[in-house]
């Protein structure tokens, strides 16, 4: 979490924990040991593991075809679903809706300007937008409605880059990030900013 320029550490440097932020009583065990985790729900692992259990080597579904009767990843299901395809449709419409879920409680912790949605499953936000949006609308108070979601400009590294560039810092320990100014380094530069609030996907 970048505020006011600056990245919140927190009590032991172990702020913006969000992946660990419980979002619902149920459903898979997280590996950090607790049920319910926003990145044991609402991830590209998470949807991989959904669309796996969802089907079965050799039953012929194009999911299964994708992963050529392997593990199905959220790769393979955003593939299907661009396709078409009517259960990785449905499980991309259950993965938004937990997504939505996640980032109205980060509204409301935070009132940031910005969520940047990182992971591998940036690679389709375009399909998981409108859903997100719609869920977001429905749960968050009025005055958190209006914040932007869009997806990482890194896509699936954002959280690699994102702690490289913290190691690579060269700045006081708590000083303001550097942002550039010019319109080339600008989008990176935010980007780098909110690489570790949207590193869960």
């Amino acid at each position: 979490v970048v505020a006011d320029g600056h990245i919140y550490h927190g009590r032991r440097g172990l702020a913006a924990e969000i992946g660990h932020m419980t979002i619902t009583s149920e459903g898979d065990r997280c590996f950090c040991g607790a049920v319910g985790c926003f990145e044991a729900v609402a991830s590209g692992t998470a949807l991989g593991r959904r669309a796996t259990a969802l089907t079965a080597p050799g039953d012929g579904s194009l999911l299964r075809r994708l992963s050529a009767d392997g593990d199905v990843s959220a790769r393979h299901v955003v593939e299907a679903a661009r396709a078409g395809d009517i259960s990785a449709l449905e499980l991309i419409e259950a993965e938004a809706k937990w997504l939505g879920i996640g980032f109205t409680n980060l509204l409301h912790l935070y009132s940031p300007d910005l969520i940047v949605m990182g992971g591998g499953l940036a690679n389709g936000f375009d399909l998981l937008a409108s859903t997100i949006r719609a869920t977001v609308e429905q749960r968050a108070m009025p005055a958190y409605r209006d914040v932007p979601i869009v997806p990482a400009q890194l896509g699936d590294r954002a959280g690699l880059i994102g702690a490289a560039s913290l190691i690579l810092w060269e700045g006081e320990p708590g000083a303001p990030l550097a942002m550039a100014q010019d319109e080339d380094n600008k989008d990176g530069a935010t980007e780098r900013a909110g690489a570790r609030e949207t590193s869960h996907g």
